[in-house]
């Protein structure tokens, strides 16, 4: 892969993590509590800017890391498979360790991801070879969530149509254990009802079909070589931002027409879900192809490097970046999360965001790898003498 390629998703995973990073710290790690004393800003202030990081980040972060996890799949498999190596058992295996780790770090944040694209990602791996045309179809059924659909129709068609959700969260009991509970309390809940909630809310709101989708579009964006090919695929990377923007519009729109109607709270519920997953699909596409094409005018600037160096260890500083937000909130911790509302706690996100980026910038010119990148990569190759430790001049 040419090193140009390499700095553009590097950067764009390094923008999904501070997208990430600034609503975890908003929410306090999945902690929703006012706070007892409130210095400066108002709760109600604290109110808005909670809804609006929430409008403009939440369902993006994620999604832009989704496609970038499976290009990422497509990169690694198509490099093995340029060596004649076939690598879909060691990826599978790969995906498994991945688990554990996200697992072990769910045990302290409920909100982890990395188990959870681990378990969606398994699936993916028969699809490396299907057809592009076939990966498309596949992409919009997994868009326009069939099930959810399924019970909309049922809504219009049976009166009284009840909907129980397969799963149910555990939410309140999750706030008071993380308000005044143990370490032990939050690992010993976050090992299974924890689990269960954070399960639940993928499950109930389609996100795991809209994750699936997303790793297969970074497939084609793989075998399309955007991201090495940018000035060729300039064209119909701006054609796609402005459909982004067109169809945003009109979906914002049609959201906010149908929910005034004359409509049960049932088939609000669903129609909600449905144009909200849509509409966050537009912004996603809309922030990646505004990056692309800013990186193309400006890829020599200093914040792509510094995104980039983050990127790059993305793993290590996802982590990193919830144990300490877990330990500053949490009542076991520091319980900053009396004195923290939304807006210090967002304030105190950018400020981790841009710590941990200088420190990988530095860490980037010792090292090949991060902690846990260095970690899952000896894992999966069942060998720890992988190189760590540049040699310094």
């Amino acid at each position: 892969m040419k090193r140009e390629r390499i700095v553009i998703v590097d950067a764009l995973r390094g923008i999904a993590l501070l997208l990430i990073v600034l609503i975890h710290y908003v929410e306090h790690f999945d902690f929703f509590k006012q706070p007892e004393i409130n210095f400066l800003f108002s709760n109600n202030f604290d109110s808005q800017v909670m809804h609006a990081t929430f409008l403009l980040i939440s369902g993006k972060a994620y999604s832009i890391f989704a496609l970038l996890f499976g290009l990422s799949f497509y990169i690694q498999m198509n490099n093995k498979e340029s060596k004649g190596i076939n690598y879909s058992t060691k990826f599978f295996w790969r995906m498994l360790i991945l688990l554990v780790i996200g697992f072990i770090h769910s045990l302290f944040y409920r909100g982890d991801i990395l188990h959870i694209y681990a378990l969606l990602s398994l699936p993916v791996i028969p699809l490396y070879k299907v057809k592009t045309k076939y990966l498309w179809l596949i992409i919009v059924l997994l868009i326009i969530q069939i099930p959810f659909l399924y019970h909309l129709v049922q809504t219009f068609i049976t009166p009284n149509y009840e909907y129980v959700e397969p799963l149910t969260g555990h939410f309140a009991i999750g706030n008071d254990i993380y308000a005044t509970g143990s370490l032990y309390d939050v690992m010993s809940y976050n090992f299974w009802k924890g689990r269960i909630t954070a399960w639940a809310w993928t499950f109930n709101n389609g996100r795991y079909l809209q994750l699936i989708a997303l790793f297969i579009v970074g497939i084609i964006l793989g075998r399309k070589r955007v991201f090495e090919q940018i000035d060729a695929c300039k064209k119909g990377i701006k054609t796609t931002l402005i459909t982004s923007l067109i169809l945003y519009a009109i979906l914002f729109f049609v959201k906010k027409e149908l929910l005034t109607m004359d409509f049960s709270a049932m088939q609000k519920q669903f129609m909600g879900t449905l144009l909200t997953s849509f509409i966050n699909l537009c912004i996603t596409s809309t922030i990646i192809c505004l990056t692309i094409l800013v990186y193309n005018k400006f890829k020599h600037a200093f914040i792509f490097k510094l995104f980039s160096a983050y990127g790059k260890m993305s793993l290590t500083n996802y982590v990193a970046q919830a144990l300490f937000g877990v330990i500053f909130f949490y009542g076991f911790g520091l319980a900053m999360y009396r004195y923290l509302g939304s807006t210090w706690s967002l304030i105190l996100g950018g400020v981790i965001f841009f710590v941990q980026a200088y420190i990988s910038k530095y860490w980037n010119k010792n090292y090949y790898y991060g902690p846990l990148e260095w970690l899952w990569r000896c894992a999966t190759d069942l060998d720890f003498n992988v190189k760590f430790k540049r040699k310094t001049v």
